[in-house]
């Protein structure tokens, strides 16, 4: 097993969001349909939004949680796997939305991972709190793209 800090594994996930709302916003400044590029800005600002309140809370948060190590055997292989995930500028709306809920899940499963493998019950309590944020952002991803889509 590899043993990671929090502080590490935040920071990761903080620059892997970072790379999405500069991805998503190349993609819409070459996107043809109105609606995918409007859904484009939407996911980049989301990105944005979520990369600055992880800033936040890693500047907030205690040195015990950052600190801490732990036991996190597929993290690298999750977030790698979030990584490979492509979104092309031809793509349909319904294809984006399928890719950014299919990186949405995969950020879900790193989180998972750590909060069932760590023993600190207030490091559990942060990642399941990521979890909670990170399936409200997917209800609100689905209630956007359904407006994108004028259902």
């Amino acid at each position: 097993m590899r043993k990671t800090q929090v502080r590490s594994m935040l920071d990761q996930v903080r620059e892997f969001r970072g790379q999405l709302d500069e991805y998503y916003s190349r993609l819409s400044d070459t996107a043809t349909q109105q609606r995918v590029k409007m859904l484009l800005d939407y996911m980049a600002s989301h990105e944005r939004n979520l990369q600055k309140s992880m800033a936040e809370y890693e500047e907030s948060a205690s040195r015990y949680v950052m600190d801490t190590y732990v036991d996190c055997k597929y993290c690298d292989e999750i977030l790698a796997t979030c990584q490979r995930t492509p979104i092309a500028p031809e793509m349909s709306l319904d294809g984006v939305v399928k890719v950014a809920m299919d990186v949405d899940h995969c950020l879900l499963r790193f989180y998972r991972e750590v909060a069932g493998n760590t023993e600190s019950e207030v490091v559990r309590e942060v990642f399941r709190n990521l979890i909670d944020a990170e399936e409200a952002e997917l209800r609100k991803l689905a209630l956007n793209a359904l407006g994108a889509l004028d259902i």
